[in-house]
């Protein structure tokens, strides 16, 4: 688990039971001081249950007290971090807030921490009796006590609603993905909202939705809309419909170019085409249908047809052309036995629109994708302008540094060649004046014969005979505390 769900468990139990506590939760649970909340790092599962048993065992309470536990103080914490004002514009009531949880974690996930993860997925249906029955599914047995948590704080913090949380079902089945095979957890909550008191009860929220008039839009019968199959794919050039047996029945006119031709049949089995990246389950009406709040991203399973030097500008952009990527949402058409996948290419950047031979204006002017490249082109402009800016910035302190250790070299030969008094001075920036002195003593030292020793002797040794000699001199001086000039 990502380490934000670490940290934000820690201060949890710190806040409850003391550091003290928290520190001996660690130490059973194996982890070193300071090395179980690192919060961009991602934590084995393993690692987090074990901080959980430890925390449970220490404070002689269930699992599922500390994970319902959990889930109120996750809400405390997102909103502390500054996703308050998202999470209060989500959605006007509790049930639509559930039906978008799982695209707001494909958002934190994907693009802000970019991390991932495996997160839950949350389908919500409305009932006669205005509660409303919500189905959890996820990778992670056991973690249901988290939903109740979250979804009472969510109630009680955003929509000033009090509820209550009753689990009607719990199954698990194995699931084969392309990862191999899991189990995957359904768990079935009713939540019933508190009938709120007298002074509460004009501020809060219903489950699903404001208790408004909804306008009456009059709609003239003498005119029909009228769309054919060939508007239609033009229209929406990127998607594809398929029946309850998950077969092709149409695709959108720019897909239909990704794809090789004895696959553009119809009732063409749709998991021939392409490939389920995201959520991670098998492509069929059952599980679309569990997932159909989620964020789907598909990708083309065939080669990519030649494309066009018109389209790439070069003849060996159609070589490096990779397999088409889709990010979109699955819809269940009139009837319930039809589902239409409406998507974009999954690209975020010039680069990426490159790399599936694609240009701007395969994206139709209503796309939002378009923006979002031209925005993100321009911040990679802007993070290229600052990694050079940053890397300067390096070169700067490096030369700062080096600078700084030449001055030290200078001020320590000063000490050396100058008298103490004098070289503080100099090294302060500051003029020296002369002094008189009514009484020296100095000594002149020569090496007599030098010019008969350079003749008869190799170089080194002149030097190793110098060395010796001023060191020697050195240690007089230094003894004597003289102040000593070379000329």
């Amino acid at each position: 688990m990502f380490g934000l769900i670490h940290d934000s468990i820690r201060q949890l139990f710190i806040k409850t039971y003391g550091e003290e506590f928290w520190k001996k939760a660690m130490l059973q649970a194996g982890f070193e001081s300071g090395k179980e909340n690192i919060v961009n790092h991602y934590y084995p599962d393993s690692d987090t249950y074990a901080i959980v048993d430890a925390v449970s065992a220490l404070a002689k309470i269930t699992r599922e007290d500390v994970w319902e536990m959990y889930g109120i103080q996750l809400i405390a914490y997102t909103m502390e971090l500054g996703w308050d004002e998202l999470m209060r514009y989500l959605s006007p009531d509790l049930k639509t807030f559930l039906n978008n949880l799982d695209s707001l974690h494909y958002f934190i996930d994907h693009v802000v921490y970019k991390a991932n993860l495996r997160g839950p997925s949350f389908r919500c249906e409305e009932n006669d009796d205005d509660t409303i029955t919500l189905h959890y599914f996820t990778g992670r047995a056991g973690l249901y006590p988290i939903v109740k948590g979250v979804i009472r704080e969510v109630a009680r913090r955003i929509f000033n609603i009090e509820v209550t949380m009753t689990v009607s079902g719990r199954t698990q089945r194995s699931v084969q993905v392309a990862s191999g095979e899991r189990i995957e957890e359904h768990v079935v909550f009713i939540i019933k909202q508190v009938t709120p008191g007298s002074e509460s009860q004009t501020s809060a929220r219903s489950l699903t939705g404001y208790n408004v008039v909804q306008p009456q839009i009059e709609i003239s019968t003498d005119w029909d809309l009228k769309i054919t199959q060939t508007d239609f794919v033009n229209l929406l050039p990127y998607h594809f419909v398929m029946d309850r047996d998950c077969k092709l029945l149409q695709i959108g006119k720019a897909l239909a170019g990704h794809i090789t031709p004895d696959l553009l049949q119809y009732l063409t089995p749709v998991v021939r085409i392409f490939e389920i990246h995201r959520p991670q389950i098998p492509l069929d009406f059952e599980n679309i249908c569990n997932f159909i709040n989620g964020v789907f991203v598909l990708q083309v399973r065939t080669s990519p047809l030649s494309i066009s030097q018109n389209q790439t500008g070069k003849e060996g952009d159609e070589l490096q052309a990779q397999h088409l990527k889709l990010k979109g949402q699955m819809m269940l058409m009139s009837g319930n036995d039809k589902i239409i996948y409406l998507c974009s290419p999954y690209v975020t950047s010039i680069p990426e629109l490159l790399q599936y031979g694609l240009r701007l204006s395969a994206m139709p002017l209503h796309d939002a994708t378009r923006d979002l490249i031209l925005l993100n082109q321009q911040r990679l402009s802007d993070v290229e302008a600052n990694l050079q800016l940053e890397a300067n910035n390096e070169k700067l302190e490096v030369m700062a540094k080096e600078l700084e250790h030449e001055k030290q070299k200078t001020d320590e030969l000063l000490k050396e060649v100058l008298p103490a008094s004098v070289a503080e001075q100099l090294m302060n920036g500051s003029a020296v004046d002369a002094k008189e002195f009514q009484a020296v003593t100095v000594m002149f030292t020569d090496v007599p014969g030098f010019q008969n020793v350079v003749a008869l002797c190799k170089p080194t040794q002149i030097v190793s005979m110098l060395n010796d000699l001023f060191t020697k001199c050195d240690r007089l001086v230094t003894m004597h505390e003289l102040s000593l000039t070379i000329d």
